[in-house]
């Protein structure tokens, strides 16, 4: 059994992995900065759910990933914009046989991780996890969906993975093992890049904007795009999945959801644009799709990359 499990990214959807890792039986070492630091090595983490609230001990808590020493495994969940820094302050954590099992937005992280830890000690991975910090050490999980699949980036044993699946399920996680996971991560991001770049730009709930047919037909054709830049670069995407989505949207999801990218913007804080959407924009260019949707929305959000958009005059 794998016993110490690294957490590069003590956010959100990373302090909750972390906490379920450690109700599940795994010494979980985490990978802090500033005040997250400071309260994770104090007072460990809380998780306030619809399902039960938790509190947990960290095995250990650092900004130096030597403090921490060698994983057996190490989830990584940073934004996509922070992905080369902290692949780079990690790798004292990185032994020969370590799993770096990604759930981050999008492709470019975990490609990203593939280039510099090699694809034999990479797992791509996404989650459905509705989580938000409050506060440092404090988390809030949303509604009762804790869904999430994982898998070998490419074809390799997977006893890790699915020991690591077994454990979490027996906490309460829907969580999967999968032999193939990227066909179900572009799945996601079919749906992501879309649904962000509409939010940040229209300032709505799905709720507000997917009742206007206008914006039906372009979150339609906004995953075309995605769709079509996927299964050129040789992804099995489903043929309708565009169409099922807005279907979704208008029948099944709650109305007051909002793209994170949305509350990112609204606060001021670095979007995780060039990550997601100037990646998606970037490999259509590189392939030879078009994606005249996302270029547009790019261009429009890029001079709130960092933040606050730079002062005019």
């Amino acid at each position: 059994m794998a016993k110490k499990i690294g957490i590069v990214g003590a956010g959100a959807i990373g302090g909750f992995f972390g906490a379920k890792l450690v109700s599940a039986g795994y010494d979980v070492y985490v990978l802090a900065r500033g005040k997250n630091l400071e309260v994770l090595a104090s007072e460990g983490v809380s998780i306030h759910s619809d399902t039960g609230d938790i509190t947990v001990k960290f095995e250990g808590v650092s900004d130096k990933a030597e403090a921490l020493g060698l994983m057996d495994a190490v989830v990584f969940t940073v934004k996509g914009q922070d992905t080369a820094k902290a692949a780079e302050d990690m790798w004292p954590m990185i032994g020969p046989e370590t799993e770096i099992i990604s759930f981050q937005n999008g492709l470019s992280g975990v490609e990203l991780l593939v280039e510099l830890f090699g694809e034999h000690r990479v797992s791509a991975g996404i989650t459905y996890i509705p989580a938000v910090i409050d506060a440092p050490g404090q988390l809030r999980h949303t509604g009762k969906v804790t869904r999430s699949v994982f898998g070998p980036y490419t074809p390799r044993d997977m006893t890790l993975h699915h020991e690591l699946a077994a454990a979490l399920q027996a906490v309460g996680l829907e969580l999967k093992a999968l032999d193939e996971p990227l066909p179900a991560v572009w799945e996601k991001f079919v749906v992501l890049a879309p649904f962000h770049i509409i939010g940040c730009l229209t300032r709505m709930s799905v709720g507000q904007w997917i009742v206007n047919p206008e914006m039906q037909e372009l979150f339609l054709q906004a995953m075309l795009e995605v769709c079509a830049v996927g299964m050129r670069k040789g992804v099995a995407i489903s043929s309708d999945i565009a169409q099922k989505q807005v279907a979704f949207c208008q029948t099944h999801a709650d109305p007051g959801t909002r793209a994170s990218m949305l509350e990112d913007l609204e606060r001021g804080k670095p979007l995780e644009i060039d990550s997601t959407v100037g990646w998606l924009c970037t490999e259509g260019k590189r392939l030879g799709v078009p994606t005249p949707i996302h270029d547009m929305c790019y261009a429009l959000l890029t001079p709130y990359r960092d933040g606050k958009a730079p002062d005019q005059g």
